[in-house]
C-alpha cells in the first residue's frame, strides 16, 4: 500500500530496481521465451520447467533449475538483459509503515 501523499503519473511509470520472476517450460530446442525473447538454456532441460528472474538493477536475467531431489535451485545461465529505459532506484519512502 502506498502512503496517502504519493502521487503517481499514470502516463509513464518508471522502471524501478527490483526483480521480475517467470516460470517457463523449456521447448524442444532448449529455449525459453520471456517477454517475447528466446533464451537458450540447454537441450538437457527440454520439457522441464525453469525459473527465470530478471534483475532490473543489474540488467541481467538468471535462469535456475531445481530437480525433485534437490533442496535448492541451481543457477543454469546468466544472461545480459538489455533495457531501453532508465532504471530508477527504489524509493524507500513509498512503503507504508
Amino acid at each position: 500500500m502506498l502512503k496517502d501523499t504519493v502521487e503517481i503519473n499514470s502516463d509513464k511509470l518508471p522502471l524501478t530496481e527490483g526483480l521480475i520472476h517467470f516460470i517457463r517450460k523449456v521447448d524442444n530446442e532448449g529455449n525459453i521465451s520471456v517477454l517475447n525473447e528466446a533464451f537458450n538454456v540447454g537441450g538437457e532441460f527440454i520439457s522441464e520447467y525453469v525459473w527465470a528472474t530478471i534483475c532490473l538493477a543489474d540488467r541481467k536475467m538468471r535462469v535456475y533449475y531445481q530437480t525433485k531431489d534437490q533442496n535448492a535451485a541451481v543457477l543454469l545461465k546468466d544472461f545480459g538483459y538489455r533495457l531501453n529505459e532508465v532504471v530508477m532506484p527504489l524509493k524507500q519512502d513509498i512503503w507504508k509503515s
